[in-house]
C-alpha cells in the first residue's frame, strides 16, 4: 500500500455520542465547554493555566478535564454528587492517562497542582519504556501498582490489527476479556489501593495508566462507587474518555494511516482506543459472579468495611 493510501482505514466518525436519556444536556454542555476550554488554555504558561478548585464554584465543572499540552485525558474528580447530596471535594484527586510526555510547561503546571502522590498502575514494562517526565526537584511520591497486560495477549493484539480480517467486534470482545482480568487477577491490586486512599497525607493525589481509560477507569468506578454516587454519573465519567481524548485520537488515526503501520479498519483501533459500557459492565459482572454482589466486594475483595468506607467519605466529600 502506498505511504498515503488510506483505503485500509475507512474513516468513521471520531466520537460516538452518549445517549441522552443518560446524561441531561446540562452535563453534554459541561463536556464541551470544558473541552473547549481546555484547548485554549493549553497554549498558556504554567502560571497562566487556571487550576480548577482556585475558582469560583459555578465554573469548576467547565474545567474538569485540565489543560495538558500532553496528557490528554487529565481530569479532576472534583464536584460528582453521592446519593446524599453531598459532592467530592475538588483538587483532592485526579485520574490521567500517562505522565511520560508532559512538556515544560506541563510539567511546571502538574507541580502547581501541589500533587503529594502519583499511584501508576501500568506494568513495569510500561514504566521502563515511558517513565514520568517529572519537573527537577518535584517532591513527589510515586507509587508503582502495577496492572499488567499479559505479553501473550500484547502480541495477540498487535497480530490480530495487522490482519484485514479482525473487526470492532473482535476487539471489543478482547477488551471485555481484560475488564474482566482485572477483577479476576488484579482485586488485590485495587484493595492495596483503595486502603492507601484512608492516609490523609496523601492528598492531593493523581491515579493513572497509560490511556488513562481500563485500568485507572475501574478504579476511578470503585472510588466512586464507594463514596456512593449513583451509577449514572460513575457512567457519564468513564464514558467521557471518548470526548476527552477525541482529538489526540483523530491525531494517533492519522499517523496509522500516513505511516501503513496497520492494515485494520479504523473501526477497529478506535475500539481499541475508545470506552463502551460493555467493558466497565464486564468488570462488574465479574464481581457479582465472583463474590455475589458489590457490597460484598467491598467487604471481602477489597476489604473496605463500612467503617473505611465511612472514612473514605470524611476525607473525599464536602456538603454540595
Amino acid at each position: 500500500m502506498d505511504r498515503h493510501d488510506t483505503r485500509r482505514i475507512s474513516r468513521q466518525p471520531a466520537v460516538t455520542p452518549l445517549r441522552r436519556e443518560t446524561r441531561p444536556m446540562s452535563q453534554y454542555d459541561e463536556i464541551a465547554k470544558s473541552l473547549h476550554l481546555a484547548s485554549q488554555h493549553r497554549g498558556l504558561t504554567a502560571a497562566q493555566r487556571p487550576i480548577p478548585s482556585q475558582l469560583p464554584h459555578h465554573e469548576r465543572h467547565s474545567l474538569r478535564k485540565l489543560p495538558f499540552e500532553q496528557a490528554h485525558n487529565f481530569r479532576d474528580l472534583g464536584g460528582y454528587k453521592n446519593r446524599d447530596g453531598q459532592q467530592l471535594k475538588w483538587g483532592m484527586i485526579y485520574r490521567t492517562d500517562k505522565l511520560s510526555s508532559l512538556s515544560e510547561e506541563d510539567q511546571r503546571y502538574l507541580q502547581r497542582l501541589e500533587v503529594k502522590r502519583i499511584v501508576d498502575f501500568r506494568s513495569d514494562e510500561e514504566r521502563l519504556s515511558a517513565p514520568h517526565a517529572l519537573a527537577a526537584g518535584y517532591a513527589v511520591r510515586v507509587d508503582a501498582m502495577p496492572i499488567t497486560v499479559d505479553a501473550a495477549q500484547i502480541e495477540l493484539v498487535t497480530a490480530r490489527l495487522q490482519q484485514e480480517d479482525v473487526s470492532a467486534d473482535d476487539m471489543a470482545a478482547f477488551l471485555v476479556d481484560a475488564n474482566r482480568e482485572m477483577v479476576v487477577r488484579y482485586t488485590p491490586v485495587y484493595r492495596q489501593w483503595m486502603h492507601s486512599l484512608l492516609e490523609q497525607d496523601h492528598y492531593p493525589q493523581l491515579f493513572h495508566c497509560t490511556a488513562g481509560k481500563d485500568r485507572t477507569g475501574l478504579a476511578a468506578a470503585l472510588l466512586l462507587h464507594a463514596l456512593d454516587v449513583p451509577e449514572d454519573t460513575i457512567m457519564e465519567d468513564y464514558l467521557a474518555t471518548n470526548h476527552y481524548t477525541a482529538e489526540r485520537i483523530d491525531q494517533v488515526i492519522e499517523q496509522i494511516a500516513q505511516m501503513d503501520m496497520l492494515t485494520a479498519d479504523e473501526a477497529v483501533i478506535r475500539t481499541l482506543f475508545h470506552v463502551q459500557p460493555q467493558f466497565i459492565n464486564a468488570a462488574f459482572e465479574a464481581i457479582d459472579e465472583h463474590y455475589g454482589s458489590l457490597a460484598d466486594y467491598f467487604e471481602h475483595g477489597l476489604k473496605l468495611d463500612a467503617l473505611a468506607r465511612q472514612q473514605l467519605r470524611e476525607l473525599l466529600l464536602e456538603d454540595g
